[in-house]
């Protein structure tokens, strides 16, 4: 008997998910280049502690992004069906 082959939302979800973790990375760190320069560059007129609380905000922010990175790609080998 011929086995089911996979759907075409299943292929496309496998696709996508093989590109997260590469994506997570360049927005990781394109968040922390923004976070060095809010941190470090006078930009508008800002005072020290909204630049440093947006700084952090981008720090974190890009910690998300490198997680999130690592959890997708598990998450769908975890909840799709093996091939």
């Amino acid at each position: 008997m011929a086995e089911k082959g996979e759907g075409t939302v299943v292929r496309l979800i496998r696709f996508l998910a093989l590109g997260v973790p590469t994506l997570s990375r360049v927005i990781a760190v394109a968040l922390i280049v923004a976070a060095i320069f809010v941190a470090f560059l006078e930009f508008g007129h800002y005072d020290e502690t909204t630049r440093a609380d947006m700084a952090l905000l981008f720090a974190l922010l890009a910690l998300i992004a490198l997680g999130l990175g690592f959890v997708v790609p598990r998450l769908v080998r975890r909840f799709l069906p093996r091939r």
